[in-house]
């Protein structure tokens, strides 16, 4: 393999609620509970991530209390975190109350690496939830970053998925309004592009079109099926929480699955 870009580590949908026993309606455990092993899981690594991306669903619901709960567990991580909002959040109280930074709408930026670029978007735009759009600001952006001249390699975050997958949940419950036009804006890129990290879904979904891949990863609290032709949301009810190791070259994405106990 060749040479590292980064290792980091991909999480998502940790629902955090203020209520310690939010949650336990649909798990054994707490939403709490779930983050709260996710820390220790993440701690226990025998290495320290670049990065931690946190694909949205910080919280419950847009509560800023939820926020003050997220800060304090959250915290403790030993490496930086990069959000993305989820459609249970509010963006501002997201970057006020967790990041401390003034709020900006819709939530989108860059992180510059040396070797590499991360694209962290905002997939709440105007949908019926838990659908979600991106923007055609994001979009004009995100195409530009793409077609540049920056032979830098460029991982893209969001929240909500985006291609189909033949699952009607997913496809016409779940999904972005807007998919197609996100990966039209990819394309120009596509050698570039090393991934598109998603949460939203509750489980491991990956799927490969021109060449790029979209990877989504487990909630640290429950998790949903996803069978051929399923039209409901059913849960997983012997399916493990989880997050994701990611290594990055600049010529591949290598993703470790990984599970823990809460």
């Amino acid at each position: 393999m060749s040479r590292i870009l980064a290792q980091f580590v991909h999480i998502s949908d940790t629902h955090i609620s203020p209520d310690p026993d939010y949650g336990r309606h649909e798990t054994p455990y707490s939403t709490r509970a779930g983050v709260e092993a996710l820390v220790r899981a993440l701690d226990a690594l025998p290495f320290t991530p670049d990065f931690i991306l946190h694909t949205g669903d910080v919280a419950y619901d847009p509560d800023p209390a939820a926020y003050t709960a997220a800060r304090a567990l959250l915290g403790s991580l030993h490496s930086p975190v990069y959000y993305t909002p989820g459609n249970h959040d509010d963006p501002a109280a997201l970057q006020t109350i967790l990041l401390g930074s003034a709020p900006r709408s819709p939530f989108y930026y860059m992180v510059e690496f040396d070797e590499l670029l991360l694209a962290c978007l905002d997939s709440t735009g105007p949908a019926k939830p838990p659908r979600g759009s991106v923007s055609q600001e994001q979009l004009e952006w995100l195409e530009a970053l793409c077609a540049s001249s920056d032979d830098r390699p460029i991982l893209v975050a969001v929240h909500h998925n985006g291609l189909p997958v033949g699952v009607p949940w997913l496809d016409e419950y779940m999904g972005l309004t807007n998919g197609e036009a996100l990966h039209q804006a990819l394309l120009p890129g596509r050698q570039r592009v090393r991934g598109v990290f998603f949460g939203h879904v509750h489980q491991d979904l990956d799927v490969i079109r021109d060449g790029i891949l979209y990877a989504s990863v487990c909630s640290s609290w429950a998790q949903f099926h996803a069978w051929p032709g399923q039209a409901d949301t059913l849960r997983d009810a012997g399916a493990q929480p989880g997050f994701s190791v990611v290594t990055v070259t600049r010529e591949q994405t290598y993703i470790r699955r990984c599970r823990f106990q809460v």
